[in-house]
């Protein structure tokens, strides 16, 4: 399909798309044309990554089983 036809089509589309699937479309649009960007973590946000990093390569992790488990303990108490 050519660009030509795809616009086309995406226009068709668009004059009947609800709100929220345009805020969508307008917030992909806005991600993508910033694809090129660098981001910056806040180090706060470093740290915690790193200390999970670390919990993980030295096996202190629970399974999906062992935390759903302690959820349904907490909801049930």
């Amino acid at each position: 399909m050519s660009s030509i036809e795809l616009k086309t089509k995406v226009y068709k589309e668009l004059e009947s798309a609800e709100d929220y699937l345009l805020e969508e479309i307008l917030g992909l649009i806005a991600v993508e044309s910033k694809s090129d960007e660098v981001i910056k973590i806040p180090e706060h946000f470093k740290e915690a990554l790193d200390k999970s990093i670390a919990q993980m390569e030295s096996g202190n992790t629970l399974s999906n089983v062992e935390v759903e488990k302690s959820i349904e303990g907490w909801l049930y108490k």
